[in-house]
C-alpha cells in the first residue's frame, strides 16, 4: 500500500519533530500508548526509509487509514501518531 510506505517514510524522515509528542505520551497515564510509543521510538531509531512493502511490519505499526471524500488519505499509526497523504493510485 503506497499511502503506507509514504506515510512510515514521512513519520521516519520527521522523528526527531514527533519525539517531543512521544516522551510526553510515555509520562502520560495511557500504558498502551506508552507501550506503543516505546516500540515506535524504537522502530525508527537508526533506520532507513522503506523501499518495499512489508506487510508484517505495517500491521505491527498501523492502526487504521481514514479516506476522505477528496482523496486525502489520514494514516494513524498505533502510538496515534498521524500523517495526511493525497490519493493517487493504489
Amino acid at each position: 500500500m503506497k499511502s503506507y510506505l509514504m506515510a512510515w517514510n514521512a513519520l521516519v524522515e520527521n522523528r526527531e519533530s514527533f519525539l517531543k509528542q512521544w516522551k510526553q505520551q510515555i509520562q502520560g497515564e495511557d500504558l498502551l500508548t506508552g507501550y506503543w510509543v516505546e516500540k515506535f521510538m524504537e522502530y525508527t531509531k537508526d533506520t532507513e526509509q522503506l523501499k518495499e512493502m512489508d506487510t508484517d511490519f505495517m500491521l505491527k505499526t498501523l492502526d487504521h487509514i481514514k479516506v476522505f471524500e477528496d482523496g486525502t488519505l489520514l494514516v494513524v499509526f498505533l502510538d496515534g501518531s498521524e500523517i495526511e497523504c493525497r490519493s493517487e493510485e493504489e
